[in-house]
């Protein structure tokens, strides 16, 4: 059968729902990109942006399907059992940071959009599954769900967002400047100022990821 048009050109593939998404998610992988508008879809994907409403009603419900394919993405990327709890939720913090700061552009949503979808609940079921192992439940369990998806959400978010904006993508450093400083105003400031210079933002988001972990322990514990 030819893959043809009667006018002799190749046919276009049919415009659906994958189509776009998948157009999204090469614009947000592009580096220093935060924020996805209608007309550059159209044009990764050669259209008229106002084809786009064919498949999604609002830029809101387009978002909110690309952060939920980003939950599943993050969900898909783990290996460790829930049963091990503690690793598993340093397994989770670690993955959706990671994917996060692939995608910026969606990742920076996650602190404003609620997508209900199946990748959402499922990250969800898994964090309430290791807090169970961890012995919570009830009004307990809530709170330290909440506390913990908080957290790792708004962390990767924000780390996202900052490497979007940073002009070096290879800058690891928390601290963003030279931090000056009068001794005899802020001593303690003074004091560390180089430890503080040298800290990481991976390794102070996942120390935070460590102190829930811990705090919940305790919680089990008391």
């Amino acid at each position: 059968m030819s893959g043809k048009s009667s006018t002799g050109k190749p046919a276009k593939a049919p415009l659906d729902r994958e189509v776009f998404v998948e157009a999204a998610f090469r614009l947000a992988s592009r580096p220093h990109t935060l924020t996805l508008t209608y007309r550059d879809l159209g044009k990764e994907v050669g259209v008229d942006p106002t084809a786009i409403y064919r498949h999604f009603q609002s830029k809101e419900s387009l978002m909110q399907e690309l952060l939920d394919r980003l939950f599943k993405m993050a969900h898909a990327r783990m290996t460790t059992s829930t049963s091990q709890w503690e690793d598993c939720l340093a397994q989770f913090a670690a993955v959706t940071l990671d994917t996060f700061l692939e995608y910026p552009a969606i990742a920076v949503t996650a602190t404003t959009l609620t997508t209900s979808g199946q990748g959402e609940l499922d990250s969800i079921e898994l964090i309430l599954s290791c807090f169970s192992e961890a012995g919570l439940q009830g009004s307990a369990l809530a709170e330290q769900y909440a506390i913990f998806g908080a957290y790792v959400l708004a962390g990767a978010a924000g780390l996202a967002r900052d490497l979007a904006e940073s002009s070096d993508s290879e800058s690891h450093e928390w601290f963003a400047g030279p931090l000056l400083v009068d001794p005899a105003r802020n001593p303690l400031v003074a004091a560390i100022r180089d430890e503080i210079l040298a800290l990481d933002h991976r390794e102070m988001f996942l120390a935070g990821v460590q102190q829930i972990i811990q705090a919940a322990r305790a919680k089990n514990k008391a």
